[in-house]
């Protein structure tokens, strides 16, 4: 017997694109679906004269099977996605308890605009089977149906999530994979019974990997996640449910930041109870070796996003405590049950640098990460360490101690000693220059009134 399907639309208008037509749109593309949902709660997230507008009566199409109307939920600007849905579904409906106990709950949100046949086949693979706790949908970008946004998420050993299909073009080559480890948390139908016994979305995660941690939740109560790749949502990354598109520099190091912040959660509300201290206290000598080794890869527009984590990780102690105890509350099977479903890191490291496949009428474009990841101000800060460090530089005409020895005194000297002359090998000699005696006269060529002041300069250059 068909269940009764709440669904939740969190709508939260500090988006790029107006949420008023981005809420009309999602409206009528579930009021024109072959089945529609029972109830309908839409929450409201801080105040828009647009937003207003469009609720006014007949200004939205009723998205109801029976027209009896939508509930309207109003909170906070500031409330997150996981909270939002949680007043929703956690919290009984004063006109009836459909909302409340409903069989199955869609999580929708203000940009995720899905086809006509997207709720029925998805409320369909969970009547066909018992043991699915909840199923997702092939996520697309609205700008270009044709680029896939999500279709499945996976984790490695170390707790890093892993997007398994992000960024690649719809050809269909991927629709024949169903279980994974979980999903991205836009318009997934989850049992209303499941999302009851986990209360809700983790609120610490702040909108990253909801989905792969209600799925991590639903497997370790006995339940199986599935995709259901023939149905397509086209979402617009607006960051009301799940993360903004990376469009920027901006966005893509909120997003790193917050991903990391949602994988040393996970390390800590999944931990052994003995392991769980040490981890916490190593924590910060993780972050510096990962700074070390981002600097060294020339990536150090992750090194910020890395230490935020870190000391949000480390000072929020009660979500971390209450997070393991909803895991011990209701975690029926081992962890061994989900280990077959993590990926490889070194398939994470391959997916993280593997470009994006460009479009088909369009020509790639290359960003210049040095001045969007960081780079630049890196170079200057080096620079002002340089000078601090070695002031007294910057009165001498050259470089001396040990065997180093001032250059010429003109350009021209420089060049023959790069030819032919007299070679110091423990006795003078004649005969051909070594290959470096060229590098030295291309350096000193650089200030020529002053060739040996130009290995100074070579020298305050070196650290950054």
């Amino acid at each position: 017997m068909p269940g009764t399907v709440h669904a939740i639309v969190v709508v939260r208008p500090d988006g790029r694109t107006s949420a008023a037509y981005h809420l009309r749109r999602t409206f009528a593309s579930v009021a024109a679906g072959s089945r529609r949902p029972d109830a309908v709660t839409l929450v409201v997230c801080g105040t828009d004269p647009a937003v207003e507008d469009a609720l006014e009566p007949g200004n939205l199409p009723d998205p109801t099977a029976d027209g009896r109307g939508v509930r309207v939920i109003r909170l906070g600007r500031r409330t997150r996605f996981a909270a939002a849905v949680a007043s929703a579904a956690l919290e009984p409906d004063p006109r009836s308890g459909t909302g409340m106990d409903a069989d199955l709950l869609w999580l929708l949100a203000q940009d995720t605009a899905p086809e006509p046949e997207a709720l029925a086949r998805l409320a369909g693979q969970l009547e066909l089977s018992p043991t699915l706790a909840f199923v997702a949908p092939k996520l697309v970008r609205d700008d270009r149906p044709e680029r896939i946004v999500s279709l499945g998420v996976s984790m490695t050993r170390a707790g890093s999530s892993v997007e398994l299909a992000a960024g690649d073009l719809d050809q269909g080559q991927r629709d024949g994979i169903t279980d994974v480890l979980g999903s991205d948390i836009r318009a997934v139908l989850v049992r209303g019974s499941v999302f009851r016994a986990v209360r809700g979305i983790d609120p610490a995660l702040r909108d990253a990997d909801e989905g792969l941690d209600l799925a991590v939740a639903a497997r370790l109560m006995g339940g199986r996640v599935a995709l259901v790749p023939t149905t397509r949502v086209a979402v617009s990354g607006d960051g009301v449910a799940g993360l903004p598109f990376a469009d920027t520099g901006r966005r893509r190091r909120m997003i790193i930041a917050r991903r990391r912040a949602a994988q040393l959660h996970r390390r800590l509300t999944s931990a052994h109870p003995l392991l769980l201290v040490p981890i916490w206290l190593s924590l910060p000598v993780v972050a510096l070796g990962r700074t070390i080794a981002q600097l060294v890869m020339k990536d150090p527009g992750r090194i910020a996003g890395e230490w935020t984590a870190t000391i949000l990780a480390m000072v929020r102690l009660a979500a971390v405590a209450r997070g393991r105890r909803h895991l011990r509350r209701h975690r029926t099977v081992p962890w061994s049950r989900i280990a077959p479903l993590r990926v490889s890191t070194a398939l994470a490291r391959e997916r993280a640098v593997e470009p994006a496949e460009p479009a088909p009428d369009s020509l790639p474009r290359a960003e210049l990460h040095f001045y969007g990841g960081g780079g630049a101000w890196l170079v200057l800060a080096m620079a002002v360490v340089s000078l601090a460090a070695f002031p007294a530089l910057l009165a001498w005409p050259a470089l001396g101690g040990g065997a180093l020895q001032p250059l010429r005194d003109t350009v021209a000297g420089l060049w023959a000693d790069a030819a032919y002359g007299l070679r110091p090998m423990g006795w003078n000699v004649s005969g051909p220059a070594d290959p470096f005696s060229a590098v030295v006269a291309v350096i000193g060529s650089l200030w020529p009134f002053a060739p040996s002041r130009a290995l100074v300069l070579l020298w305050l250059a070196a650290l950054p």
